[in-house]
């Protein structure tokens, strides 16, 4: 509707130049009919008679230039040079495109607006306006709730079901499972949770809560050290359980203050051990894919599944809710929290606009000459006519002052050619 509009307004503005310019003809062809009329009572009239004349001349001729870019003048085709943008479409296109990808799709042009753009700035500034956040959240829970509602059809949910079913079916998950710890372990990572888990069971271990609850338990687990303290009325078995409680939080503190420490290498020789079964013991990968088919066929988990789908759907299903807690408002919050952390940190803006340029200059090379052939494909597809109606439209009221100009300096140069001459002749 907008760009009718602006080409109707633009056919508008064309129409008045050239009736502006065509007016200014015709006007001289009157001046120039009433001075011959009155010039054996008026000699003066010579003179104007003489500009009028030459303004004519230079405004048909003005015409025929400005007509004979577009069109065939009077629709004589057999003129030579006569509808020149047309004829020359091909041509054109080709100019154009090289034109555009030389001068405005190169590496430093693209690099240099960037800069002038600056990123990472108009980002957090368009981010911290309440209506932009406001205006993104919405779109990304309109398209979310859309995305539910459109995947949630029997047909789309059988498809999807036996697709990623037949998927994990015939998945080697063993092996999968042994490539995944070989890249846990490599360099020793593995260690690192077990240096985490060791430091979480010795601060446990380490509190007197723990130790007495142990100690009670092991008491409790070791009938004979009761007999014998009852026997003897002392409290051996608390002290023997609280015993074993201190040797096993030393021997966990020894494990984790050594890195060469035996039960380390018990520990990497398990995991070790237990990679190579994953991928050569026949036993342990039946039995690792016999879990995962049964799984798989639990209708537990597809219950469990389903439910998860169902609570999702409803948690988006309020497509315009303004809660706190609704989706639509953590986004807003979110996009908001964005750009005010965007706009107190500096350095990262820095960062940003920095990767922006880096990439850009590889990207413009990349496309640039695609760019350049679809601008060339785009204008090839034109008609001609189309072609000729939308650079008339843009370019036409411009031209008509080459018409206009041509008719007031025609005008001049023929006063001025006249007076000489008759200066001339004296």
């Amino acid at each position: 509707m907008r760009e009718e509009a602006e080409a109707r307004a633009r056919d508008a503005r064309l129409a008045r130049m050239k009736w502006f310019a065509t007016g200014l003809l015709v006007l001289a062809g009157g001046i120039y009919v009433t001075a011959q009329a009155l010039r054996p009572r008026y000699p003066w009239l010579y003179y104007v008679g003489v500009t009028a004349e030459a303004a004519m001349v230079g405004a048909i001729a003005d015409w025929f230039a400005v007509t004979a870019l577009f069109h065939h003048p009077f629709g004589l085709r057999f003129i030579p040079h006569t509808a020149i943008i047309p004829r020359n479409k091909a041509r054109i296109a080709s100019g154009l495109s090289h034109f555009i990808e030389s001068n405005f799709l190169t590496g430093a042009a693209v690099v240099q607006r960037i800069r002038d753009f600056q990123p990472a700035r108009t980002l957090y500034r368009w981010l911290l306006r309440a209506e932009n956040a406001e205006a993104v959240a919405t779109y990304v829970t309109r398209l979310a709730v859309y995305g539910l509602q459109a995947f949630d059809d029997e047909r789309v949910r059988n498809f999807l079901t036996q697709t990623i079913v037949r998927r994990l079916r015939n998945a080697d998950v063993a092996a999968a499972a042994a490539e995944l710890l070989d890249v846990l372990t490599e360099n020793r990572r593995h260690h690192e949770l077990l240096d985490a888990a060791l430091r979480a069971l010795d601060e446990l271990l380490a509190r007197p809560d723990t130790q007495a609850y142990l100690a009670g338990e092991v008491a409790k687990s070791a009938p004979l050290l009761k007999w014998l303290s009852d026997l003897f009325q002392l409290k051996l078995d608390e002290r023997a359980a609280l015993k074993i409680v201190e040797v096993a939080v030393q021997k966990i503190r020894e494990v984790r203050e050594s890195e060469g420490h035996e039960l380390r290498r018990r520990f990497d020789g398990y995991v070790a051990d237990f990679m190579r079964r994953l991928k050569i013991d026949e036993g342990l990968r039946d039995r690792v894919h016999r879990l995962r088919d049964e799984a798989l066929a639990s209708p537990a988990l597809a219950a469990y599944l389903g439910g998860l789908w169902d609570e999702l759907r409803a948690w988006l299903a309020a497509e315009h809710d303004r809660r706190p807690a609704s989706l639509h408002q953590r986004i807003t919050a979110m996009l908001e929290a964005l750009g005010r952390t965007l706009a107190a940190d500096r350095e990262i803006q820095n960062w940003i606009d920095e990767q922006i340029l880096r990439a850009a200059p590889a990207l413009v090379e990349e496309h640039r000459a695609k760019i350049g052939r679809f601008i060339e494909d785009q204008v090839m597809g034109w008609q001609e006519r189309r072609l000729v109606l939308e650079l008339e439209r843009h370019i036409g009221p411009d031209l008509q002052y080459i018409r206009i100009n041509g008719t007031l300096v025609g005008g001049l140069a023929g006063l001025l050619i006249a007076a000489a001459t008759q200066i001339a002749a004296r």
